[in-house]
């Protein structure tokens, strides 16, 4: 169950990134603008819809082939769609990305930290244990020694 919640929490912190919705809101941006771009400069592009969705299309360099372009505009215009999406798409990974990593490195690092912790306060009651131990022997043998010398003077 605690998996679920911070997987949950990890899309929050995902999705509540300023960077994120920017990139994001300018996706959504040039989608529009290159969607009417193309439905004023292609023939057979009929209606603001098909000119987003070749812009989509063309953004996220799927090319499905379904609307050609015919124009020389029309390819020079999704020429700088293509460039334009990768910068955006890459961008918009990355910002994943180091989200992801950043909360996995978090969460690991600090439950590998208190798990050696707990293996080190074990070793220091170990060695407080054998030190105990030991002053017991030496005691025991200091009263030995002592005994000795007693008999022999």
């Amino acid at each position: 169950m605690s998996r679920i919640k911070n997987f949950f929490s990890l899309l929050e912190t995902v999705f509540n990134s300023k960077r994120l919705r920017t990139i994001l809101g300018a996706l959504i941006f040039f989608v529009g603008v290159f969607g009417y771009l193309f439905y004023i400069s292609e023939p057979n592009i009929y209606s603001y819809g098909d000119g987003i969705w070749l812009a989509l299309v063309t953004i996220t360099t799927v090319g499905y082939g379904d609307i050609e372009l015919t124009t020389t505009l029309g390819r020079f215009v999704a020429s700088a769609l293509m460039f334009l999406g990768l910068g955006l798409i890459a961008t918009v990974t990355a910002i994943i990305s180091a989200k992801f990593t950043r909360n996995y490195v978090d969460h690991h690092t600090n439950d590998d930290v208190l798990e050696k912790l707990e293996e080190l306060e074990a070793e220091i009651e170990k060695l407080k244990e054998l030190e105990e131990d030991e002053l017991e022997k030496l005691d025991e043998l200091d009263s030995e020694i002592q005994d000795i010398k007693d008999k022999f003077q």
